[in-house]
């Protein structure tokens, strides 16, 4: 049986040799052509490569040297080996006695360059059954380049043994044998599977090289690694990986709390090279046929996929592509965008290690940074995502600048869609020549955005995210690539922070003694009363002091001893002031326990609400001049950091392996936040989330939803959503055209008090002409959707005046029309509202599962009665006691149940799955509910999203969400 096991893993190994002969037209190297035992040269390769390809300077070499110049060519070869990977050699070339010789030759930019006959002359063998110091030490391939070894590979068949055994034969072999120390890269391989190494020593050092979660082969009669074997081994690929891929990380002496690190070899992960082929690809290929690099691309790149470096090898081949068969540059300057100083920290760390481009990378550390490097012509520049607009704007009023193509690579693209950078990024990609409507006269606004359009076809755009939003896939359509949060767990880059959450329900009682007269009573919204009395409840002393010592027990049991004892914590509390107060009394208990470790608070600065003092991050965390919080927070006498609106993305502490959530989290913002745990480090297995907003089931939602990629289909924006929103607003009779016209009238040339005054009369027939609280709130939102779709949309097409006009209307008055109650009325008996009594219930522990089938349910129907009013003492009343759905609630239902059966997204994405009841009943069916919820959010209506009811598996939102999909099952049978 052992010999037919064996003989499988021959069979594969030749497979791949005919394979590599057969397509990629491969030599064979016989064991005798390597000459050199020591450093496993085929010297003969060697010479020939040189005699062809450098004849003229080895000719100097031998007039100088005669029959000894090839042995000064070996002995000058050997003794560099000593100090330098070959690797480098290749890039740097050889010097021997004064001349430099060029070990290989890179692909030129054209088959009419000079270099490509050099080019040419490259020899690419390999050498099957490598045996080194006998005939009992057998690698199964080794790859060589002009006589020098570069790529060692160990086969394994499935039926016999596997990579990870393939792995362990690397490790275990005598690497004192050079064999194990010049080749730039170690693939040990299965029949399905990949590991690769630049350093074969540690079996941390192999890391997956596959294609996806699983390897499929194209064609039926290969194996399902065959993208290794036809892509990754091709001649062009390793020399391109040679020439262009390869990184040296330098070695860095032990600094502070820095260890010492040795120098290093950073190969590209098999997406990160694929994403960089096939952007340049593809723009090589528009730009030859349409002249231009107009284009945009969205990199669906999970946490942990390595992307700071994605963006570094993109820059750097951006910086190198040449229009096809000349000499001209593709792009002239590339900028990397970021908008966190910890990933500004990181680009700069890591584009050093591209020591090629020292010279041509500018990095905007100080304000007139930026402005030197556009005059000098950077071909790489480095700066915040709040710099864009600037320029753009620099680009578009500079003659010269408008004449160079520039490419932007932006990081986490989800974060800056609905402000400027937003629409700096749509403006350009209207469509050229697209007719304006009735607009006799161009604004100013219409001026500047006709001169980005015009200029639209020198700009690049590639944008990064792990959670990419509906505007982001709307604005850069579909991904052009995906690396998922699945395929990073998968291949351990990242920790799965998902797989169970800790649930605690934060029990209170509360009580307000200001009571007034019924005919008193001031009514407010009713999500505004919840959200306020929740924010009471939540910055509670008492409550706090409970939950505090909870989470510090937690910590001390649970999270403490990970990673070697080194874990730390982060606490997410619901606003600033309770992060004050967990901050205050968790120093205080940990001062009390005689703890050996610390508590920062992270947060922007504000100004105390009750004593009006002003509140640093500075000086409560008595930090040292121009220290960063984060920093202080690397060492290991700080443990628990408290945070407050901070450091919920983008903040990369790989010891951080335990979360208290204190503040509702939902889809995206739930996978940003909770995300924060999943850095790996040496040593980190597991993680603890706990929850104390009993939210844990859509945090685990929100973590599905997203894992295997974006959930969103690219839609096309949809030019009549404005003018036909801009009709059913004046249908109401509410205002009329000529009301927009008089208030802008009044906005450019009358006074603040004539603004006001007509803004009040307006306000009292909104009043007269809507008497209903709920058709009040309907309006105002109405107005709302009207003012967010045309600032989006604004950015594809261009609008009527008549439509600008009512936007600019809209902005001004909608937000003024609704006036119940003070702020100052409804604070009084909010600030008044003490808690009387509080808790923390333990509800076990939330495990990530499969999809839960659900049958549709029936909420309540029928238009329902008057929309019930709630005052503060009713909020009381009804947070006191459970209660059943109310006929408000059920019109709530009924209506938005309604709105998602008329969306023309979810009707195209139903249909288009029909036939696929598994993700309609399961991925799809928590994106129907996403929506849902954020729709109920945009109204607030805090109280449904707070609810279990609702927001349990198979609660309201999962049986609206089933109904939604069923109606268009039935409509599309």
């Amino acid at each position: 049986m052992a010999k037919k096991k064996k003989a499988l893993e021959l069979t594969f190994q030749q497979h791949i040799a005919d394979y590599l002969i057969r397509e990629h037209k491969y030599g064979v190297l016989e064991q005798s052509d390597i000459t050199d035992n020591e450093h496993f040269i085929a010297e003969d390769q060697l010479w020939a490569f040189l005699k062809a390809s450098q004849a003229d300077q080895l000719k100097k070499l031998v007039d100088d040297y005669g029959t000894d110049a090839r042995e000064e060519v070996f002995k000058a070869l050997r003794k560099e080996l000593e100090y330098t990977p070959l690797w480098m050699l290749f890039r740097q070339g050889l010097k021997v006695r004064g001349l430099e010789f060029r070990l290989f030759y890179p692909k030129p930019r054209s088959a009419a360059s000079a270099a490509a006959a050099k080019y040419a002359e490259n020899r690419i063998t390999f050498r099957p059954h490598f045996y080194f110091s006998d005939a009992n030490h057998e690698i199964d391939f080794v790859f060589y380049l002009n006589g020098l070894p570069i790529v060692a590979l160990e086969l394994k068949h499935e039926a016999n043994q596997n990579v990870e055994h393939a792995v362990a034969q690397f490790v275990a072999r005598d690497h004192t044998h050079k064999i194990f120390q010049h080749p730039f890269l170690y693939l040990a391989v299965d029949t399905s599977e990949v590991k690769a190494a630049t350093d074969p020593h540690r079996e941390e050092n192999f890391r997956w090289h596959n294609m996806g979660l699983t390897n499929t082969a194209t064609n039926a009669a290969e194996y399902p690694v065959e993208f290794l074997y036809r892509e990754v081994l091709s001649q062009g690929q390793l020399l391109e990986a040679l020439s262009f891929f390869l990184v040296r990380v330098p070695e860095r002496e032990a600094e502070d709390d820095k260890p010492a690190r040795p120098a290093s070899t950073i190969f590209p992960r098999y997406h990160q090279s694929r994403l960089v082929r096939r952007v340049a690809e593809d723009i090589t290929a528009h730009f030859a046929t349409a002249g231009d690099i107009g284009k945009k691309y969205l990199a669906d790149h999970s946490a942990g996929s390595g992307k700071t470096l994605s963006i570094c090898w993109l820059a750097d081949r951006l910086h190198s592509l040449f229009r096809p068969d000349t000499n001209e540059k593709l792009v002239d300057i590339t900028f990397i965008l970021t908008d966190r100083k910890s990933l500004d920290t990181n680009i700069r760390e890591d584009i050093d290690k591209f020591t090629h481009l020292k010279d041509v990378v500018g990095i905007a550390k100080k304000a007139d940074d930026l402005p030197r490097f556009l005059k000098e012509r950077k071909s790489i520049i480095v700066t915040t995502q709040q710099k864009f607009a600037w320029v753009l704007e620099e680009i578009q009023k500079n003659p010269e600048l408008k004449k160079l193509r520039v490419a932007f690579l932006i990081d986490e693209a989800h974060r800056s869609q609905e402000g400027q950078m937003g629409a700096a990024i749509r403006l350009p990609f209207r469509k050229e020549g697209e007719p304006d409507e009735e607009a006799p006269d161009e604004d100013l606004e219409e001026q500047i955005a006709k001169v980005i359009r015009e200029h639209d076809l020198n700009q690049l755009f590639v944008a990064f995210t792990a959670t990419p939003a509906p505007a982001t896939v709307s604005m850069f359509g579909k991904p052009f690539d995906s690396y998922t949060e699945a395929e990073a767990i998968a291949e351990g880059y990242i920790v799965d922070v998902a797989a169970s959450i800790i649930s605690y329900k934060t029990l209170y009682n509360l009580h307000c003694p200001i009571v007034p007269q019924p005919d008193e009573e001031k009514l407010y919204p009713k999500g505004v009363v919840s959200k306020a009395l929740q924010n009471v409840a939540f910055q509670d002393d008492g409550l706090i002091q409970y939950k505090a010592e909870v989470m510090l027990r937690i910590f001390e049991k649970d999270v403490k001893p990970l990673i070697g004892g080194r874990a730390k914590a982060m606490i997410v509390t619901s606003s600033r002031v309770a992060g004050l107060r967990y901050f205050n009394i968790i120093k205080e208990k940990l001062k009390e326990r005689g703890a050996d470790y610390k508590v920062l608070y992270a947060f922007s600065d504000f100004v105390h609400p009750e004593t009006n003092e002003a509140i640093s991050e500075y000086a409560v965390n008595e930090l040292q001049p121009a220290e960063l919080i984060e920093n202080r927070f690397e060492g290991d006498d700080y443990r628990i950091m408290v945070v407050a609106n901070k450091f919920q993305t983008g903040f990369d502490q790989p010891l951080l392996a335990g979360m208290f959530l204190d503040k509702p989290v939902l889809d995206r913002n739930a996978v940003q936040t909770v995300s924060r745990l999943n850095r790996c480090y040496h040593g980190k297995k597991d993680v603890v989330v706990v929850d104390f907003t009993n939210n844990a089931k859509q945090i685990l939602k929100a973590f599905a939803k997203y894992r295997k990629g974006t959930p969103f289909e690219p839609e096309e924006p949809d030019q009549e959503t404005s003018p036909k929103l801009h009709t059913e607003i004046l249908a109401t009779g509410v205002f009329t055209q000529k009301d927009a016209a008089d208030v802008l009238a009044l906005l450019r040339s009358g006074t603040d008090a004539q603004v006001q005054f007509q803004v009040n009369a307006l306000r009292m027939r909104f009043q007269a002409k809507l008497t209903g609280w709920e058709d009040r709130k309907a309006f105002v939102y109405l107005l709302a959707r009207f003012v967010k779709s045309f600032h989006f949309l604004a950015c594809f097409f261009t609008y009527s005046p008549q439509i600008q006009e009512f936007v600019t209307f809209a902005e001004w008055v909608g937000p003024q029309l609704i006036k119940v109650g003070t702020v100052s009325d409804l604070m009084k008996q909010i600030r008044a509202t003490v808690v009387t009594k509080v808790a923390v219930q333990y509800q076990g522990v939330t495990t990530s599962g499969g999809p839960v089938k659900l049958q549709p349910g029936k909420g309540k129907g029928g238009a329902g009665p008057v929309p019930v009013k709630s005052s503060v003492q009713d909020m009381i009343a009804q947070i006191l006691a459970k209660h059943q759905i109310t006929d408000e609630e059920a019109l709530y239902i009924k209506q938005v149940t309604e709105e998602k059966i008329a969306d023309p997204a979810i009707r195209t994405t139903v249909q288009a799955h029909r036939d696929d009841r598994m993700y309609l009943e399961g991925p799809y069916r928590g994106q129907v509910n996403g929506d849902i919820q954020e729709t109920y959010d945009a109204r607030a209506r805090y109280d449904e999203l707070a609810d279990p009811k609702y927001t349990d598996t198979g609660g309201i939102f999962d049986i609206m969400a089933v109904t939604v999909i069923q109606t268009h099952l039935s409509l599309a049978a």
